[in-house]
Parts: C-alpha cells; sequence; structure tokens
C-alpha cells in the first residue's frame, strides 16, 4: 500500500519542478522584454532630442546666413549669391569664415560628407557662435554637446523665364547656401544630420550688393 503513495509523491515533485522551471523561463522572458522595451525607448528619445537638436542648427543657420541678426559677431555680408569669395576649400577657414565651404570640384563627393564636426577640428560652427543663441545642454535628457552645423556655396541651377538663353559666364554666377547640421542626443555616438538649401538673392541691409554696378 506504501508503493503508489510513494510513487505518487516523487511524480508531484517532477511536475512542481517543471512548473517552477515553467515559471522562471516566462519570467526570464518577460524580463527580457522590458530590457528591450526600455531599450527602445531610449533610443527613440535618444534620436528625438538630436532631431530637435539639428532642427535648432538649421534654424540659427537661417539667421545667420539670412538674417535678422544683430549679435557683435553677425556676418550677414559675407552671404551674397554673386560673391562667394569667403568660401572656402575644404571648409578651412578661420574666424568669420569658420564653417564656410566651397563646393567640391565636379566629380568628388559632397563636401558635407567629407568634413569632420568634431569641435576640435575648426571646419564647423557651434550653435549660437555668430548668433549669441545658446542651446541647452548636459544631463536630465539634454544633448550631450551643442548642434553644429556648416555652410556650402553651391552654383545655382534654379529656373528662370522660359524660352531665356542663361549666361554660363561664372561672372554673373548666382549661388545659394546649403546646410548640413549636426544634432546629439543624450549619448555621443546618437546623432542626427539634416539639410536644407537657402536663397538669398539680394544683400542684406547695409552690405554692398555684387549684383549692382560699381560706382
Amino acid at each position: 500500500m506504501n508503493r503508489p503513495v510513494r510513487a505518487s509523491r516523487g511524480f508531484s515533485l517532477i511536475v512542481v519542478l517543471m512548473l517552477l522551471l515553467v515559471v522562471s523561463v516566462l519570467g526570464l522572458a518577460a524580463a527580457q522584454n522590458a530590457l528591450v522595451g526600455e531599450r527602445i525607448a531610449r533610443n527613440d528619445r535618444d534620436t528625438e532630442v538630436a532631431f530637435q537638436a539639428a532642427e535648432a542648427a538649421l534654424l540659427d543657420a537661417e539667421r545667420d546666413v539670412l538674417g535678422p541678426n544683430d549679435h557683435a559677431a553677425q556676418r550677414l555680408c559675407l552671404f551674397d549669391g554673386r560673391d562667394v569669395s569667403a568660401f572656402v576649400a575644404d571648409c578651412a577657414g578661420t574666424g568669420a569664415r569658420l564653417g564656410l565651404c566651397a563646393a567640391a570640384p565636379v566629380g568628388d563627393p559632397p563636401v558635407w560628407t567629407q568634413v569632420d564636426f568634431a569641435p576640435d577640428a575648426n571646419r564647423s560652427v557651434a550653435y549660437g557662435r555668430f548668433t549669441g543663441q545658446v542651446y541647452a545642454t548636459g544631463a536630465g535628457g539634454l544633448s550631450v554637446r551643442a548642434p553644429r552645423y556648416i555652410v556650402e556655396a553651391l552654383r545655382s541651377r534654379g529656373s528662370g523665364p522660359p524660352g531665356v538663353l542663361h549666361s554660363a559666364s561664372a561672372a554673373v554666377a548666382t549661388h545659394v547656401f546649403r546646410v548640413t547640421a549636426i544634432g546629439f542626443g543624450p549619448r555621443e555616438e546618437t546623432r542626427v544630420l539634416l539639410q536644407t538649401t537657402l536663397a538669398k538673392p539680394s544683400a542684406s541691409p547695409g552690405c554692398a550688393d555684387a549684383s549692382s554696378p560699381s560706382t
């Protein structure tokens, strides 16, 4: 009479151990899913922070190029669609020419794909450098550092009146300005790159207009 009871007790122990194993596996899977979900949410948040930083840099560059900008370091007169002499090859300009990039030679990769956006490379402009604006950075979900941008002067291929032959002379060439901005998330490795193209058909107030005849 005792043997069946012992066998039943042994079978119950096996069932309990199997149930514990199943519960443990389910618990580990749930914990792993929670960690993956948290990581995805954090990455999404970091990307959104970097995106907003890059957008802010585009707006800062627009103020730099088009104005209005009354900051002491403003350089509005360097942006003229007919005179891009301030733009330097390889974005190697300094001072007021910092971040102003001459177009790459035909057949070469675009400048923005080659430039080093690191602060110590001195090839790009930090947010607010020429506008006086301030971008909040640091802990608490903010960007790890301020966004940066470069401005390229590109030959304008814009349309004109139909049926009108346009001159190909460099003397009458016009240019647009391509801005490439990079924003950073709370972590250095989270980055977003955005671009926009700005047209400036006339010089800013107080600047000589290169399109006007000299006197």
